[in-house]
């Protein structure tokens, strides 16, 4: 099984690559400018982009080179969320209570994103986040139930989450494209290059789990994820001229707050601005 698990890592290394090279021969600083107003059946919502000025005049070749394939990979993930991934989040989150909800999404991140937040906190050169995220391991894996309830938190321990495309940000990469993986979802290309990354340092790996466990652990993410976003992702489809294009300037956005500020921001945020 291992053996598969490696393959699947030399493919999707060598995929990576290759929209790589043909992304980054068009990079650009990622900067977005203009505003979108978007209006929603929730109510007038304003953000911080305007759909008609920046899709309709604006030339964005050098953020989005690819951008006739990554519209295809779109279509495709936006089909297999509608059909597969949001139907199954819908019935775990009408099904399972939200306190049990919130616990085992607490209790994936103790295990698998804290050591990774660790180790990029380290090569950031952030000891003092790094020795938090320790004690939040620590705390949250013995008081915290295996990291079920998070009692560091609520110590003042906040989490200091980092990931190798925010090192390779941090290290200097300022310039990055965007492009969108089958399966994954929007990216740019520092942060393909650091999910590589990050699979290396997955804890999965350090303990030689078998595929299946890697692909049911990738599975639990994907729908703890994506319920975070279930009501808001629907609310910019139904309000936005262009949704591609919506998402495209908001991600972009969103990363580079990200990168700067050391927070993790999610989309509603931007929606109402």
């Amino acid at each position: 099984m291992m053996h598969l698990y490696k393959l699947f890592l030399i493919i999707a290394f060598l995929f990576s690559i290759n929209i790589l090279a043909i992304a980054d021969h068009h990079e650009s600083d990622v900067v977005v400018e203009d505003a979108i107003i978007v209006e929603s059946d929730y109510g007038n919502v304003e953000s911080d982009f305007d759909l008609n000025e920046a899709y309709q005049e604006k030339d964005y070749s050098d953020i989005d080179p690819i951008e006739g394939f990554n519209r295809g990979v779109w279509d495709f993930n936006l089909g297999l969320d509608k059909v597969v991934v949001r139907p199954v989040t819908r019935g775990y989150v009408d099904v399972v209570p939200d306190p049990f909800r919130r616990g085992l999404g607490n209790a994936i991140d103790n295990f698998f994103t804290t050591p990774q937040y660790f180790i990029n906190n380290v090569l950031q050169g952030k000891m003092g986040a790094a020795i938090g995220t320790v004690s939040r391991l620590v705390i949250n894996s013995t008081i915290g139930l295996g990291g079920f309830v998070d009692v560091a938190t609520k110590m003042g321990i906040n989490e200091r989450p980092e990931t190798f495309g925010d090192t390779l940000g941090v290290w200097g990469w300022k310039k990055s494209s965007y492009v969108q993986l089958p399966f994954k979802g929007p990216q740019t290309s520092r942060d393909i290059v650091g999910f590589i990354g990050d699979i290396f340092t997955d804890p999965l790996i350090f303990i030689g789990a078998p595929l299946w466990g890697n692909l049911v652990k990738t599975a639990g993410t994907a729908v703890d994820d994506r319920q975070e976003t279930l009501g808001v992702l629907e609310e910019i489809e139904k309000s936005s001229l262009d949704f591609y294009s919506s998402i495209r300037s908001m991600y972009l956005q969103k990363r580079t707050d990200e990168i700067e500020t050391d927070k993790v921001t999610d989309y509603q945020s931007y929606l109402n601005k």
